[in-house]
């Protein structure tokens, strides 16, 4: 009798732990056609590409890694100088869920951030660099290829906390 007994608990176990992985898997696949339909809606109907405005107490920033060390390019293939800068990346801290879902992006793509950055930075000469007005428009060249790629206006500047260029 306790065999039986044994037998009978250890199916509806296996039946409870099976039940529970269709469950799972189909709440998965649920959740990942939902986000990619939401996905290729914005992406059909296009997305407000406006950042939006929002007082500095209301942006979350993320540090994208270590400064970038780069050398400068030149015209004639002589160096070119160096820069250091420290790239910052500002998104829309007041949604809640979905501010902690952005710095999360941004978070998991710190290597791509950085390589866009670091081809920006590293496309640009001595004197580019140095020239008034260089770190805003770096600033915002950098943000629209971030807007446009994550596609979303939650990404709201990019700033740098280090800047030397020599």
């Amino acid at each position: 009798m306790e065999k039986s007994n044994l037998m009978m608990i250890v199916i509806i176990v296996l039946l409870v732990a099976l039940l529970g992985t269709v469950v799972g898997v189909t709440f998965y696949a649920f959740n990942m056609v939902q986000n990619m339909e939401q996905a290729a809606t914005r992406a059909a109907e296009g997305f407000d590409r406006t950042p939006r405005q929002l007082t500095p107490e209301e942006i979350g920033r993320v540090m994208i890694g270590d400064a970038i060390i780069t050398n400068l390019a030149t015209d004639d293939g002589r160096s070119g100088g160096t820069a250091r800068i420290q790239v910052v990346v500002g998104y829309d801290n007041t949604d809640g869920r979905e501010s902690d879902e952005m710095r999360e992006r941004l978070e998991e793509q710190i290597t791509y951030i950085r390589m866009v950055a670091m081809d920006r930075i590293g496309s640009r000469t001595f004197v580019e660099l140095t020239a008034p007005g260089a770190r805003e428009r770096l600033s915002e060249e950098i943000l629209e290829i971030l807007v446009n790629e994550f596609m979303t206006n939650m990404i709201v500047e990019v700033g740098f906390y280090e800047w030397i260029v020599q």
